[in-house]
């Protein structure tokens, strides 16, 4: 995804980092470093200030807050890769986070699964938590081991109210959050139509949306206290994310009918796998107005090259390198096979950078998708 940051791979899951991430990030260190923490660790004082220990505490907080949050993701990633469904990355951004699968549920046993398991890992982790606060707050009067009792008894009561918080208003039944996504799953095991589910799945989110909308309004307009922005902003979000879901779902519909023959182009070159990257580039790349091309080695093809992979070897030394040394083998290239629709080729741009997919038959490459054609074709077929 452009513009995002892998910071780990877990389970063979990229997780990502979106730059909004580091807005919301910074003002959490800032608002619990500066503000919650210097407050509670001093009660007694009248303008507590902050010092090392809470703006450690406040990055440490920050770090575990949104350490729960993917927690919370990759337990619907670990539900959707055990019911067959893979997941591609999950990424942090301003609003929390969100898992990319690579389909959706066909079921909706699955589609339940997958969205309960987020917010009942969230419900655990309160409880934990929650305890953990509960026993060392019981703990601190009696003093029996020396040990740092007040930082501890601060993450943990943090960490028990958001992932409290979490898994509530994960669940409210709105699409795209957790619960309306259960309801989503409900009404179409209830009414056999998937559209009429996710279009009353949506109007809950939309509902859902208008509410905060209204509560950061009040707090705004009557109270004077500048957070309902961020109630707006939730409320903003939402919004459109629920209309888009329903058109989301809409195109699925749309495209799952039109097979891949009719967006395919079968124009394409091929360059032999001994050629050096220089002959490349002067004898195919600079002619054609073509960007992706296969590579073939004894009549059979064994990978693609495009502009892209040029960077793999030095400028200066293209003369010496070989099409097969920076070449995609055919293995690990994006592909599709002939015989299925538009909505293979969906998922595969969604979720790898690529600007064309190369269609096989068997072991044969027959054709390509580019990412601008693929586009325009839809969007010629939808009116």
């Amino acid at each position: 995804m452009r513009g995002t940051w892998r910071i780990a791979r877990i389970m063979g899951i990229d997780i990502m980092i979106d730059p909004s991430w580091l807005i919301i990030a910074s003002l959490t260190v800032y608002s619990l470093g500066f503000f919650d923490f210097p407050r509670q660790l001093n009660p007694r004082a009248l303008r507590p200030t902050a010092d090392a220990i809470s703006i450690v505490l406040g990055i440490v907080g920050t770090l575990l807050l949104f350490g729960s949050v993917l927690a919370h993701e990759l337990a619907h990633s670990v539900m959707a890769l055990r019911r067959g469904i893979g997941v591609n990355r999950i990424t942090l951004f301003i609003f929390g986070g969100v898992a990319q699968i690579n389909s959706e549920p066909d079921t909706p046993a699955t589609e339940f699964l997958i969205a309960i398991m987020g917010p009942l890992l969230s419900l655990a982790l309160a409880a934990i938590f929650g305890a953990m606060w509960i026993w060392l707050t019981l703990l601190e009067p009696m003093r029996l081991i020396d040990f740092p009792y007040r930082p501890f008894i601060l993450i943990a009561s943090l960490l028990a109210r958001i992932n409290l918080a979490l898994a509530l208003f994960n669940l409210a039944p709105g699409f795209p959050l957790d619960g309306g996504r259960v309801l989503r799953a409900l009404l179409w095991n209830w009414w056999r139509d998937l559209r009429r589910a996710t279009l009353w799945a949506c109007r809950g989110g939309q509902i859902i949306a208008l509410i905060l909308g209204g509560v950061g309004a009040f707090l705004i307009l009557r109270e004077g206290n500048l957070g309902g922005i961020w109630y707006g902003l939730i409320a903003f979000f939402l919004w459109n994310a629920a209309r888009d879901s329903y058109q989301q779902m809409l195109f699925r519909e749309a495209v799952k009918n039109i097979p891949i023959s009719k967006i395919m182009t079968r124009d394409f070159s091929q360059v032999s796998a001994d050629a050096s990257l220089q002959h490349f580039v002067d004898g195919y790349l600079l002619p054609n107005r073509e960007q992706t091309f296969v590579v073939e080695q004894d009549g059979a093809a064994v990978g693609i090259i495009a502009h892209a992979d040029l960077q793999r070897a030095p400028r200066g030394q293209w003369g010496a390198y070989r099409v097969k040394d920076v070449m995609t083998p055919l293995a690990n290239a994006p592909k599709i096979a002939f015989d299925q629709t538009a909505t293979a080729a969906l998922a595969q741009f969604a979720r790898a950078e690529t600007e064309e997919i190369a269609v096989v038959q068997g072991a044969q490459i027959v054709g390509f998708i580019g990412r601008g054609e693929f586009w325009r074709f839809i969007r010629l077929a939808r009116r």
